[in-house]
């Protein structure tokens, strides 16, 4: 199992603003730090932590039975596809390939249920990307995808491909997410259902990120900027309301 140990590009839809648990992840005798940034069973507490491997490709890690290290690992390849599962033996110190479908799942509030404090759930530990435009379903599992979301970019609209993350948590994929030659990855968020982008995030290989909104015909405006961190740490340089505007000159 590949762990990236640089996660500078970081699953976007993490949000910035949400509490986010320290896991650890054990691979041939090395431990590894990510951060929660998921809620896989939609109870509003981040569980899993999703990072980026170097080809684009991503792992999900999660604490199933609350010691803060992570027994269960998935790997989707860069369309969000499954490509295998697998889970650690505390005993061996050795992860061992399993079924997704019979691998647990995590619930509560991951890591932090470790210290007994995951009690009833925190909106403020939540992954929210998108805002909630339909009824709450417990959210859309990863690897599966919805419909195609277009981007009206300067001069042209380009299809950024299926959704395949569920940033909101309301069993609907709303965001599509792309990565370049380049190792740039951009996201792509549909919040109004109506099938066009109205967020973006791109998140470029050294861990820079932009996030943008769509505010009119091929214009987009820039409201934050930011860096990952080595330690996948989000931090924030500009606030929302910055005036750089993307538009066809």
């Amino acid at each position: 199992m590949y762990v990236d140990d640089d996660p500078t590009a970081d699953d976007p839809t993490t949000d910035t603003d949400a509490g986010q648990d320290e896991l650890t992840v054990e691979v041939d005798g090395e431990e590894y730090a990510v951060v929660e940034n998921y809620d896989l069973d939609g109870d509003s507490q981040n569980d899993t932590a999703v990072v980026q491997t170097e080809d684009g490709a991503y792992v999900a890690f999660a604490d199933t039975d609350g010691d803060s290290v992570a027994d269960v690992a998935v790997q989707y390849d860069d369309e969000g596809n499954v490509v295998a599962g697998a889970e650690y033996d505390a005993s061996t110190g050795e992860w061992s390939a399993e079924s997704v479908e019979s691998l647990p799942t995590p619930t509560g509030d991951g890591a932090d249920d470790a210290d007994g404090s995951g009690g009833a759930p925190d909106d403020t530990g939540a992954t929210d990307v998108g805002s909630d435009t339909g009824d709450d379903t417990g959210g859309a599992a990863p690897g599966g995808e919805g419909e195609s979301i277009m981007v009206d970019m300067p001069g042209e609209d380009v299809d950024a491909g299926p959704a395949t993350i569920d940033t909101d948590g309301d069993g609907v994929y709303d965001t599509a997410v792309v990565t370049d030659s380049s190792g740039t990855t951009m996201a792509f968020t549909d919040t109004d259902g109506d099938g066009q982008a109205d967020q973006s995030m791109m998140i470029e290989q050294n861990g820079d990120v932009t996030i943008a909104k769509h505010t009119g015909t091929d214009e987009w405006t820039v409201v934050e900027e930011g860096s990952i961190s080595e330690d996948g740490t989000y931090t924030a340089d500009t606030v929302s309301g910055a005036d750089s505007v993307w538009a066809q000159g």
